[in-house]
Parts: structure tokens; sequence; C-alpha cells
């Protein structure tokens, strides 16, 4: 959906960019998830994913949460540079691409910015909608699909994109902010309205509590998405 989301609004250049790195075939929607499929193969990009700041933690520097590893918000602008290196090769410019794609959806994914001590959800044990999982998983997709069957146009109004002036205000800020915003959303929104228990039980209330989070917090990552590219690749 995010890549979806970002290719409503990529310039032509970019789009052209894009096409000319990626298969036949291919689209940022359909590389989304490929940073997560080659995980257990490239050890090294684990903590690209996320990064842990406590939801007690007042906005500053991220910094100190960042392993040496690297971390989302310090991997973003590594994977812009390698798409800017022409002297790269197209191998290695689709794949700073698709880490790119799915970094971006990542980091507006709250609970792969916010923590409680918990590894951003994955030992909260929960129940959603009778079936067992962790809140970091329920964060991921479930809720979502939930809003899709609960509201059949929400899919097609989120592909259609941000108009102009939602576009305008989405894309303001820095990577930093954007970081900070999805740490707000963990803290007010994902832990704020997580009832007691273990495991903690979610049903429709805390699910109609998420979704206007989640629905921003795609267009988000969709449009800004969008906006990186266009700045990648309109230098070019």
């Amino acid at each position: 959906m995010i890549g979806r989301i970002a290719e409503r609004h990529l310039t032509p250049e970019a789009r052209a960019a894009v096409a000319r790195l990626l298969e036949d075939g291919e689209t940022l929607s359909s590389i989304g998830s490929w940073a997560d499929e080659i995980r257990n193969e490239r050890r090294e990009t684990s903590t690209w994913h996320y990064i842990n700041l406590p939801i007690t933690q007042p906005r500053g520097d991220w910094r100190a949460y960042c392993p040496a590893s690297g971390c989302v918000v310090s991997v973003i602008p590594d994977m812009m540079a390698r798409l800017r290196d022409r002297s790269r090769s197209r191998a290695e410019r689709a794949e700073a691409l698709k880490f790119l794609t799915h970094f971006v959806g990542d980091l507006h994914q709250p609970l792969h910015t916010g923590d409680r001590g918990d590894r951003g959800g994955n030992d909260v044990p929960v129940v959603f909608r009778d079936r067992p999982g962790n809140l970091h998983s329920i964060w991921d997709t479930p809720i979502l699909l939930w809003m899709f069957e609960r509201d059949p146009g929400l899919r097609a109004r989120l592909e259609r994109g941000a108009g102009y002036w939602q576009r305008r205000r989405i894309e303001r800020g820095t990577l930093d902010d954007w970081a900070w915003e999805a740490h707000a959303v963990a803290r007010d929104v994902v832990y704020h309205h997580l009832p007691d228990g273990n495991p903690a039980l979610l049903g429709e209330h805390y699910a109609r509590q998420a979704a206007p989070a989640v629905e921003l917090q795609v267009m988000r990552a969709g449009v800004r998405l969008a906006r990186l590219l266009n700045e990648v690749f309109g230098a070019q």
C-alpha cells in the first residue's frame, strides 16, 4: 500500500528512474517486503529496520539509541546516497531502492520507533480477533486488514494518494521529525490504549482507537517515500 501511494506522487523523472532500476513486472509495491525476506541471509541488516526509542524519552537526539551497526533513521540517508551514486552498479542501486522503500515504511510503523522495554511490542502477547500474536505483529498488518474489511472503500481511497494540500503538509519535516512523530504515536496510541492482561485481549474497541493513526501513518509513509525518491532522482 505504501508503495502504491508513493507511485502516485512520483515525478516523471523519478518514475522513469525507478523503472530503469527495477526488473520487468516489479513495482514499489511488489518490492516492499524484500528487505524482510532477506533478513536471515543478510544478518548485518537486522538492526536497520527499527530504533528502540523509549516511550518515556522526550524528543531529542536519537543517536544514543542507534547501534553501531545502524538503525532505521541512520540507514535511510545511506540508501539515498547509494541511489544517487552513479558509479555504483545497477544491481547495487536497485538493492538500495528496495531497502529504502522498506525502511521508509518501517520508520512509520510506530513500534519500529517506540519501545517500552519490550522490543517494540514483540514481547507483549496479545489476542486480536481471537488470534494469538504479539503487539508488534498486530500493528504490522492485522489492524489494517480489519480496517479494509470494515470500510470497503478505504483501500481505493488510500491508493488514490493524498490531495494537494494534504501532501504538502505531510511532506514537511526531516527524518528526525518523522521518527519522533511515529514515536509519539507509539506512546499516545499503541501503548496508551493497550488493555491490561497477559495476553492483552484486543477487540474492535482497540482497533477503532488505532485506525486513524494507522491510516495516517500509511499515507505519510507513501507520500514521504515519494518525496525522498523525487529528491534523489531530481538531482540526476
